[in-house]
């Protein structure tokens, strides 16, 4: 039987002054690292087809690289994950104005400035869990209400990393959280919202294995993938809803999710977001250096009448779950 625990190590410290810890899960022959700094996944160790353990999760050495973190690497999303376009909405009559952060464009980003992403959260460890948790307060980058955030981590012995999201509020107020964590299965040094599609006969028919760097060639402005794809007979319940495989190193990622969509993201941005700042071992990311799938709810459905709410009210529980299995195939069918 593989080993199982989770350990912690002292970090760093926050401007302000508050201890950040890094957590060590083992499980599954895989290593996962996370922080209580935005409950950031730090490092995914994992094995190749030849028993080679390499990082294959994109990040920083350093907690300030964390607590500036312009690309969200490994990053909590929230309170609302994604795009709210022009930064504002309107709920029960009345109109919010939140925080205009999306360096692409004038809408709130990934949560705003600060967000969860930002933000240290208490823990705690039960069993081969570890809980984090976090309150919102009223007003916090122009959302309403106090909301209590608690996040779920656990590697189990199956080389499967669950996150799960529970949220409630004391005012009506849009949820929806997901984490930004960006893979690169070589290894991590290696190399507006308001339409639903048919993905029929398109570039975007991930229905089948492609050839990632194909389609990527191909994309409309050459920026590579970054978009929203709904899960086919979504009904709430966690299944599969993306596949990745590397051919030379045979590692794959699996993505089961609760969740009605998910974006897949190739990274284009990478360089123009950090700017040549040197990451992890002193690498400077380059644009398309990973890729990101990141299940949650429609983007801006706050803005869009047709699309599936997002406002959690007093009363209710907003909760979603989604899960990330490693392993190693002999043959692949597509290159991430």
């Amino acid at each position: 039987m593989s080993l199982k625990e989770i350990t912690k190590e002292h970090f760093g410290k926050t401007s302000d002054g508050k201890d950040v810890y890094v957590f060590i899960l083992r499980a599954g022959g895989v290593t996962v690292r996370v922080l209580n700094f935005g409950c950031v996944v730090k490092e995914i160790l994992v094995p190749d087809k030849d028993g080679n353990i390499t990082d294959i999760c994109l990040g920083h050495d350093t907690f300030e690289g964390y607590e500036d973190n312009p690309a969200f690497l490994g990053a909590i999303c929230g309170r609302v994950a994604n795009r709210i376009d022009g930064a504002t909405f309107e709920l029960d009559g009345k109109r919010y104005d939140v925080s205009k952060n999306d360096p692409l464009g004038n809408n709130l980003c990934h949560g705003g400035f600060v967000g969860f992403t930002r933000r240290c959260f208490d823990w705690k460890i039960d069993g081969f869990k570890l809980i984090l948790t976090y309150t919102d307060v009223d007003g916090a980058e122009g959302f309403p209400g106090d909301v209590d955030v608690t996040v779920t981590y656990e590697l189990t012995s199956d080389a499967e990393f669950m996150m799960d999201y529970q949220a409630t509020t004391n005012k009506a107020t849009p949820i929806d959280m997901a984490n930004h964590f960006m893979v690169n299965l070589a290894g991590h040094v290696g190399s507006q919202f308001s339409k639903i599609l048919s993905v029929e006969g398109s570039l975007f028919d991930f229905r089948k294995p492609v050839l990632l760097g194909d389609v990527l060639e191909r994309m409309p402005g050459k920026d590579g993938l970054h978009h929203s794809h709904l899960v086919q007979g979504h009904d709430g319940q966690k299944r599969l809803v993306a596949r990745a495989e590397h051919k030379n190193t045979g590692r794959y990622l699996e993505v089961w999710s609760t969740e009605p969509q998910f974006v897949a993201y190739s990274c284009f941005y990478l360089d123009f977001l950090l700017k040549g700042t040197p990451c992890k071992a002193g690498h400077v990311y380059q644009k398309s250096g990973g890729i990101l799938f990141m299940p949650h709810k429609y983007p801006n459905a706050v803005n869009v009448a047709c699309f599936p709410s997002v406002v959690v009210r007093p009363g209710e529980t907003y909760h979603a779950s989604s899960s990330y299995k490693f392993g190693v195939t002999r043959t692949c069918d597509v290159i991430s």
